[in-house]
Formats: C-alpha cells, sequence, structure tokens
C-alpha cells in the first residue's frame, strides 16, 4: 500500500475541498460552500508563508492539512492578495447569508485579549481526513510532515486551535504529539476555544 505525504498540486485544490466537507460536516467554514473553500485553500497553497500538504494513499489524495509559517497577519494578508476571489465569494454570501459575513469578520483574529499573544509562530490552520482513511495514521503523518517542514524553514513553534467542549479526543490527541495549551478564548458567537503550541526546535 504506497502512503505519501506531499504539498498539494494547484489541480487537485477541488479534491481537497471534498475530503474538507467529508471531515467537517457543519462546521462553519463548510456551510459557506465548496466554492469558498475552493478560494481559501488556494490562496493559502500560493501564499509565501503558506503549506497545503496532502496524505495521498495509492495515489488519491485521503487527507490534507493547511499551515502558514506566521500566524501574525496571515489572514489579512490572504484576502490582500487575493481580493477580488475573495470579495466574489462575499458578495454572493452578502445577498444570501449575511450574517455569515459578520461572523468572518469577526473571528478574523483568534485570540484573548487578557492574553500577550504575537503571533510569531506558524500556525496548523485546518486538518481533515476523509472518512476511509480515519484511524490510519494519517493525521499523525501529516503533522509530522508539516512540523518538519517548518523546522527546516525556520520556524520554532506551531500552534493550533480546537473547540474546548466536548473535544477530548481531539485534544488528547495533540497533547500526545507534544502540544501544550497556551490559554483558552471565546471566539463569535460563543465558541469557546484552546490555542495549543508545541515547540519545534
Amino acid at each position: 500500500m504506497a502512503i505519501e505525504v506531499r504539498e498539494v498540486r494547484s489541480d487537485e485544490i477541488p479534491a481537497v475541498v471534498r475530503v474538507h466537507d467529508d471531515a467537517f460536516k457543519g462546521f462553519f467554514l463548510t456551510t459557506l460552500g465548496d466554492r469558498f473553500l475552493e478560494v481559501y485553500y488556494r490562496s493559502v497553497s500560493e501564499h509565501k508563508n503558506g503549506e497545503l500538504l496532502g496524505f495521498y494513499k495509492e495515489g488519491r489524495l485521503s487527507g490534507f492539512c493547511a499551515a502558514t509559517r506566521l500566524s501574525r497577519g496571515f489572514n489579512s494578508s490572504l484576502v490582500r492578495e487575493n481580493w477580488r476571489a475573495y470579495a466574489f465569494v462575499a458578495l454572493r454570501l452578502l445577498v444570501g447569508r449575511p450574517g455569515a459575513i459578520v461572523r468572518l469578520v469577526k473571528n478574523f483574529t483568534k485570540g484573548n485579549p487578557g492574553v500577550k499573544d504575537d503571533g510569531a509562530y506558524g500556525e496548523l490552520l485546518s486538518i481533515g481526513v476523509a472518512k476511509e482513511a480515519q484511524g490510519t495514521g494519517a493525521g499523525k503523518n501529516m503533522l509530522r510532515a508539516l512540523e518538519a517542514r517548518l523546522r527546516e524553514s525556520g520556524v520554532d513553534r506551531l500552534s493550533l486551535t480546537t473547540d474546548y467542549y466536548d473535544n477530548g479526543q481531539a485534544v488528547g490527541f495533540y497533547k500526545s504529539q507534544g502540544y501544550e495549551v497556551m490559554y483558552d478564548f471565546v471566539t463569535y458567537p460563543e465558541r469557546r476555544m484552546y490555542r495549543l503550541i508545541k515547540r519545534l526546535k
């Protein structure tokens, strides 16, 4: 069984969206639609600080992880550099789901105002595994490959955010991989989350 973790090619972005849809049914970003997800993952893969890795089993994309080498200002930079694509998606949302735009803007930055956080670390933005590949080590393999790539490029810490409540399995997985709680915070509307972080060097 051939298994590979590598950069996702541009023509494979639709496959990333399909895995996202499969892995994150009912999540907010999923409800924004495939067009939004395609713009988002394509802009991450093309950004100078972006990373988009895929997990391939027998040549088929079965998982992915998206990340940035520098968390600070990354989302703003994504929109600024791809403003036409994001404006088109935002216009469609504005017509059908104006509340979604409000939620996106309010969650543009994730942090606790009572905690000093300069965002000077890499950040795992999203990691998803298709149902047929869950339990095969896909998530762990991608995370390790990502950490190695970031370490080689000079990143010394990698952060991620995950839900605070009813999320013991995911939190336990990340802790088993060396991540520690940095702080917790609340996003709009009243969603409590953890920010975890790991030293890579």
